[in-house]
């Protein structure tokens, strides 16, 4: 039997039966169960059962009326930015959101680096140097790269000092680190990657704004293909991240579940 942490469980719940629920979407009249139901096929106290149904009204995935069962919303409602919710999805819908992610940062940050190579200053192009140098030093590491390359990016989006543009990407961290993982598996070596970066540094670095726009395009642009792969493989790329989030969300270590077919169940020791 394998011991948990009372503080995990409800994370652990909330994902197992997010991903029942979400299959449920196209179901006209689903019932969904009861916080009893709950407690019973998970083997867990009411305050777990309560605490996980509150994580999915959380991710707007739900509706929560006091002595009512929970009622499922519409998925145009759903809290897509949320990085538990970007679990329980099935392989296709998360390939089809990374692909409405890409839409988003092609209508974005072209623009935005246009804007920033008006107004960037030494100090800035200092930064954003020093990060291309340390993406150079981690082409080999692909998991570390990725944090250098998310850098780059925000710090081009802080030189327009922006605080609501700010905040929409810091809402869409996790989105934005699943669709990196996955476009910086697509080339044999990262070299070429962070020789786009250096075109777009080299653009701003001479305040050229038409050019920092088409750099940025051209290398948002070429990503483009990686949203062509099955879904199964990019499901396969995404795993050590959404394992990472996992571990985050929870506040420790990843807890180990047994499955048992439609009866997946959390052993505790109680």
């Amino acid at each position: 039997m394998t011991t948990v942490e009372v503080r995990k469980l409800p994370t652990q719940v909330a994902v197992h039966l997010g991903r029942e629920l979400i299959a449920l979407a196209g179901e006209p009249g689903a019932v969904l169960p009861s916080e009893q139901e709950i407690c019973t096929r998970y083997g867990v106290s009411r305050t777990v059962a309560r605490e996980a149904m509150q994580l999915l009204a959380g991710l707007d995935l739900v509706r929560i009326s006091s002595g009512r069962r929970m009622e499922l919303r519409p998925p145009q409602e759903w809290n897509y930015l949320h990085p538990l919710l970007l679990d329980m999805l099935d392989p296709v819908e998360v390939r089809h959101l990374l692909v409405e992610l890409h839409d988003v940062r092609l209508m974005i940050e072209p623009v935005v680096a246009a804007r920033a190579a008006c107004v960037i200053g030494p100090d800035q192009l200092h930064r954003l140097e020093a990060t291309l140098e340390a993406m150079r030093a981690l082409e080999s590491e692909p998991d570390r790269y990725l944090e250098r390359d998310l850098e780059f990016h925000a710090q081009i989006c802080a030189v327009i000092g922006n605080r609501v543009l700010d905040r929409i990407l810091h809402a869409c961290r996790w989105l934005l680190m699943a669709s990196r993982r996955v476009t910086n598996r697509l080339w044999d070596s990262l070299a070429s990657v962070t020789d786009e970066h250096r075109a777009i540094y080299r653009a701003l670095a001479v305040h050229d704004p038409q050019a920092a726009e088409a750099a940025m395009r051209a290398h948002l642009a070429g990503n483009a293909r990686a949203w062509s792969l099955p879904p199964e493989l990019i499901a396969a790329v995404l795993e050590p991240a959404a394992q990472s989030v996992r571990e985050r969300v929870a506040s420790g270590v990843n807890t180990p579940m047994r499955k048992g077919g439609s009866d997946e169940v959390i052993e505790v020791d109680r």
